[in-house]
């Protein structure tokens, strides 16, 4: 899977849970601030993305991810590649 792979995944993913529009959510934009995601809803989305690519992602995550090309980089270098 490639890393454009897993940003279209992960596009689709924040647009079906938090209603924001896939034409917004681009690659350097940031969870908080420009996607208005909480906190809690990062980690939920951190719970949807483990599920989806079976890994493990670090307990208090939520505070490191703070762009979505944090996301895509951490699944890119940790999930398998037959994802």
């Amino acid at each position: 899977m490639t890393d454009t792979e897993i940003l279209e995944d992960i596009k689709k993913i924040i647009h079906k849970h938090f209603g924001i529009d896939q034409d917004k959510i681009e690659e350097e934009s940031y969870l908080d601030s420009d996607l208005n995601i909480t906190d809690i809803e990062i980690d939920d989305l951190i719970v949807i993305l483990q599920e989806k690519y079976d890994i493990k992602f670090p307990q208090n995550s939520s505070l490191s991810f703070k762009k979505v090309s944090d996301l895509v980089t951490f699944i890119f270098e940790n999930a398998d590649s037959t994802n």
